[in-house]
């Protein structure tokens, strides 16, 4: 199935893990962002519909520009507990005390896949592991060119790991000067021409 709605996103790039904004900028700030995301969006999540006031998570989409080394915050969605575990399922797997919570969890999150779906257990199977090579590729099954060719992004994911990865804010982020304001303090904003702030710290 190509038209999912709801889809799983196994993890960031390497070079993207840990890096966002909600852990860059203070939290009574990333709170103000939040509730307007959430109010924004009738406290609903954008995936499934459903509306809870208290348990909505804000979740950040991201884009990466890799010639200029730029973490690009592209929107903040309002989603559900279940949907936005399943954007960051590979978290999920170690929640709980044990064996026994994990498989409860995923069940149920597999639960919630089909039913947004509208799709089968197989349907979500074979999307789970498609993200899961997509991620985790498994050198054995691979031929000679492929293994040349994932060497080749291994050391290009190395070089990446390597460089000074700045934010950049997308239109239509709520509180977009103060968060900005607060990344420029910790040199963590690109500050080049293309970019439309005017920003100084003070």
């Amino acid at each position: 199935m190509s038209d999912l709605k709801l889809t799983i996103e196994i993890r960031k790039p390497s070079y993207a893990q840990y890096k966002t904004v909600r852990d860059s900028i203070s939290r009574t700030l990333w709170n103000r962002v939040r509730d307007d995301v959430l109010k924004e969006n009738n406290h609903q999540c954008q995936i499934c519909g459903r509306q809870d006031e208290k348990k909505l998570h804000a979740h950040e989409v991201w884009d990466y520009d890799e010639d200029k080394f730029f973490l690009i915050l592209k929107e903040i969605q309002s989603l559900c507990r279940s949907c936005h575990d399943l954007k960051h399922i590979h978290h999920v797997g170690h929640r709980g005390n044990g064996k026994k919570t994990s498989d409860y969890v995923m069940r149920n999150l597999k639960k919630h896949f089909m039913k947004v779906n509208g799709c089968t257990e197989k349907d979500f199977i074979r999307h789970y592991r498609n993200q899961l090579a997509k991620s985790s590729p498994d050198t054995e099954k691979r031929s000679m060119e492929d293994l040349i060719e994932l060497r080749k992004r291994r050391e290009r994911e190395e070089f990446l790991n390597e460089q000074d990865w700045k934010f950049m804010i997308g239109k239509g982020i709520p509180f977009t000067n103060e968060i900005e304001t607060q990344l420029l303090r910790k040199g963590l904003l690109y500050e080049g021409e293309d970019h439309a702030s005017s920003l100084t710290v003070e």
